[in-house]
């Protein structure tokens, strides 16, 4: 599966800095050469976390960057500038340690990850080469299959072109980050109707489900006569692992109301697997009221799957329980992951 997405740029205008510092990273020619030279910095386009990734702005927040720079053909060596950089709020200022610069007359890219641990972590499984960030990534599991909430990642991911011209004003502005979500956010809407005041939903089982994949996120080229884009293409390759996910629910619903079962503070997301609509969907719930009365087993009527990146799946589910019988109708809802709103923040900000 493999994704082209544009995204409009948004520019603002950093003062210039005469520093005469630059990273390691580059060769000690640049450095030799750098005088009084503009900061390298950045900007988000938000930041705060439930679980659902809606800004990217509070304090203790991270994300991983990666970057590299190129002067000339396109076979010339890049060098990489960012290498799974940590870049952390503090609550006033982003911070990335050394400080980078930039080189007139160089072509700039950049990729960056949200949260950073899926690039840093002990467990991490990553490499960027030729401006290309790639990591292999697993829904995290508990025993039995149940998955870990307290680990399951809303992964936003950004990335950036330019080419640097210091005769050029806008080339010299922030590197606009414009997260977007690489995951599909899957939900249940539930509708209870029956003799009992309330159920108790405990489980949603999902069998047939890919648990494991390879992230892909590469800055799109730039346009012919262009000077720098947003946009990327993104993909989720090898997918594979398929199994079964348990989420453990705990949730109450009274008779005749309707209720999200995987709010923002608990909120399931996937893998995208586009091809799997084969995707087995099991609800288990305990009747209200009746302490002899076992756990009860509802499966979906159709099948379901075929997600897509940065979609939200809003499943509706009417659970009826009257004289002992037991029906289950079945819908889906289908909608865009909306964005969080654009804030300009320097990065790192002094």
């Amino acid at each position: 599966m493999r994704i082209i997405f544009s995204k409009r740029s948004f520019y603002f205008v950093l003062p210039f800095l005469a520093v005469c510092v630059i990273s390691s990273c580059a060769s000690d020619s640049l450095v030799n050469e750098e005088k009084g030279r503009v900061e390298l910095s950045f900007a988000t386009n938000g930041a705060s976390r439930a679980s659902v990734v809606t800004d990217i702005n509070t304090k203790g927040a991270r994300f991983a960057v990666c970057g590299d720079m190129i002067k000339g053909e396109p076979d010339s060596k890049r060098i990489v500038i960012f290498n799974n950089t940590e870049v952390e709020y503090d609550g006033a200022s982003w911070n990335y340690g050394e400080t980078r610069y930039w080189f007139p007359g160089y072509e700039y890219s950049f990729v960056a990850i949200h949260p950073a641990t899926l690039l840093s972590g002990e467990d991490a499984d990553s490499q960027y080469s030729n401006s290309t960030l790639s990591f292999r990534y697993t829904i995290p599991e508990s025993d039995g299959g149940h998955i870990n909430m307290d680990e399951l990642a809303d992964i936003i991911a950004a990335a950036h072109r330019r080419k640097y011209d210091n005769n050029d004003i806008l080339s010299v502005s922030p590197v606009k980050l414009n997260f977007i979500h690489t995951m599909s956010r899957i939900n249940f809407l539930l509708k209870y109707e029956g003799q009992a005041d309330k159920v108790t939903i405990t489980k949603i089982e999902l069998e047939g489900v890919d648990k494991t994949a390879t992230f892909n996120l590469v800055p799109a080229p730039l346009s012919a006569g262009g000077s720098q884009t947003d946009d990327y293409s993104l993909s989720w390759d090898g997918i594979s692992d398929r199994g079964t996910l348990i989420a453990d629910i705990n949730a109450d619903v009274n008779n005749g109301e309707t209720k999200s079962l995987c709010p923002d503070s608990y909120a399931i997301f996937m893998i995208p697997q586009p091809e799997n609509n084969g995707i087995t969907m099991k609800i288990s719930y305990t009747i209200d009221g009746d302490d002899d009365a076992e756990e009860q087993t509802l499966t979906a009527q159709t099948t379901i799957g075929g997600w897509e990146a940065g979609k939200i799946y809003s499943y509706s589910l009417a659970l009826n329980i009257v004289n002992e019988d037991v029906n289950m109708s079945f819908d889906v809802n289908v909608t865009e992951w909306k964005e969080g709103a654009s804030t300009d923040i320097s990065v790192p900000r002094k």
